[in-house]
């Protein structure tokens, strides 16, 4: 597996050149998080002799060089790069063998002492620095993933359990994101200082809705969030960087937030919540977006369904650029390879500027 010509290969300036709302030679497709072991083995074709890791579960997934020539063979645009702190979430093994998060353990102020410790900055520098170096000359770009304070605290507190402190104990859980935030902080500056011109963009990855939207009551959320993530990415946004944001849920409320706060980019738009195609009309002006192909699709098919839907989302969403092509949360185990497959290869064949939908 492997491209064939110049709209079938991995081109960083074409994903940067659809962020920035100009229309490049096809529409970009990008997957942020990939933690199947099967569609990487499919797509690389030979057998990996290591475990893939979810993100979530504050793992680095796929190693740098593997990653990246997957991202060739697919003409994928850009690779991910995680720098997450997220302490405290306890897991369980389900009957599959997969692991699932349960609760948090940090419940008061005393429990704050035993916070699992970040991983040394150096080391994470040094492991997106494996990446770029993977990278030169491959046309593929690297993103710098960050996790945040708020989704972050609330597992870390217990997601069930944080609904209330919110009420009960507010002071205690701000004081957890402050921790959380001061050291992300910390890491984006490093990042910032020594690779902003490496990069392609900065990702910050921090769930705040639910399919009705906000988690929380909106005023105590403009009390938390909004100064909060300023800050975070105030290093990205002093060098100049595109940002872009990760949340589940239904956007409308929260639009008006990240457009303030200044982000660029929005991913992924999930299609049960949001009308990306109206999404567009209204907010394309101020965002571009990633994402939006339904993952219940491209799990269950079938493959001629799939390739039809990512013909549609060429034919209405490539005009004007300000979109990247993806799915709606990410590519888990148990996904068919060929469907995943078969979604980047349609939007080779109707993604191509001035032939939006068309076979070419």
């Amino acid at each position: 597996m492997s491209a064939t010509n110049n709209y079938e290969k991995s081109d960083i300036n074409r994903l940067l050149k659809a962020f920035r709302h100009e229309e490049p030679d096809r529409i970009p497709h990008l997957e942020f998080w990939v933690t199947s072991k099967e569609v990487y083995e499919y797509v690389l074709e030979k057998k990996l002799d290591y475990d893939i890791v979810d993100a979530a579960e504050g793992g680095q997934s796929i190693s740098p060089e593997d990653h990246i020539e997957f991202a060739e063979r697919l003409g994928m645009d850009a690779v991910v790069c995680n720098f997450n702190w997220r302490p405290n979430n306890i897991f369980k093994t389900a009957h599959d063998g997969t692991e699932h998060y349960v609760n948090g353990s940090i419940k008061s102020e005393a429990d704050l002492a035993n916070l699992d410790p970040p991983e040394p900055i150096s080391d994470q520098l040094a492991y997106l620095e494996r990446y770029l170096n993977a990278s030169r000359d491959s046309g593929v770009g690297v993103f710098a993933n960050f996790t945040s304070f708020f989704d972050s605290a609330m597992l870390a507190a217990g997601v069930s359990d944080s609904f209330l402190m919110f009420y009960d104990d507010r002071p205690f859980l701000e004081k957890l994101m402050d921790i959380l935030l001061v050291h992300q902080e910390k890491v984006m500056q490093a990042v910032c200082d020594e690779f902003a011109d490496d990069l392609a963009f900065i990702l910050v990855n921090d769930d705040i809705a639910h399919n009705q939207g906000l988690m929380i009551n909106p005023t105590m959320f403009g009390e938390i969030f909004p100064h909060r993530m300023k800050q975070l990415i105030a290093p990205a946004k002093a060098a100049g960087m595109l940002t872009a944001y990760h949340t589940d849920g239904k956007m409308d409320m929260i639009f008006p937030i990240l457009d303030d706060i200044g982000f660029d980019i929005c991913h992924p738009i999930e299609p049960e919540s949001n009308d990306l195609f109206e999404i567009k009309k209204k907010w394309g002006h101020r965002f571009a977006f990633l994402g939006n192909i339904p993952t219940v699709l491209l799990n269950y098919g079938p493959v001629e369904k799939i390739e039809e839907t990512v013909r549609v989302y060429c034919e209405k969403m490539g005009p004007g650029g300000g979109y990247a092509l993806g799915s709606s949360t990410s590519i888990m185990e148990g996904l068919p390879p060929e469907n995943f497959v078969a979604m980047t290869k349609a939007v080779h064949k109707y993604g191509r500027r001035g032939f939006y939908g068309k076979a070419f």
